[in-house]
């Protein structure tokens, strides 16, 4: 328990939300004041897990399988296959334009080919 005081006093501390010299007591709500109880802060992140949960169950349970039954396929990014000649080129510094084209040249590749392979 004492855990979680020493969290909830470094999550309201005044240095964090407040301008300095205005103290958690300047700004109580009461009658005479019309400012916003500072403690409604603390609603937004359960608020926010909730929502982010919601999210990955009607992904996954929902979403996903009336996208398969509509043939839209689960496609990843593809990864370039090694090459020693892309990564000596593109290791030690920023390649040109005419540095793409001989290297496209000497492994009998497009530009585009040797451009996605050292990305």
């Amino acid at each position: 328990m004492d855990i979680l005081k020493n969290v909830s006093l470094a999550f309201w501390s005044t240095d964090v939300w407040l301008p300095p010299n205005i103290t958690w007591d300047d700004i109580k709500p009461n009658s005479e004041n019309k400012y916003a109880d500072y403690q409604h802060l603390i609603y937004p992140l359960p608020m926010a897990f909730i929502l982010l949960i919601i999210r990955y169950a009607l992904e996954r349970y929902c979403f996903a399988p009336i996208g398969k039954s509509l043939g839209i396929k689960n496609t990843r990014t593809k990864k370039a296959a090694p090459n020693e000649i892309l990564e000596k080129a593109y290791c030690s510094r920023k390649i040109k334009h005419k540095q793409i084209l001989a290297l496209a040249k000497q492994l009998d590749w497009s530009e585009r080919q040797v451009e996605d392979g050292c990305d």
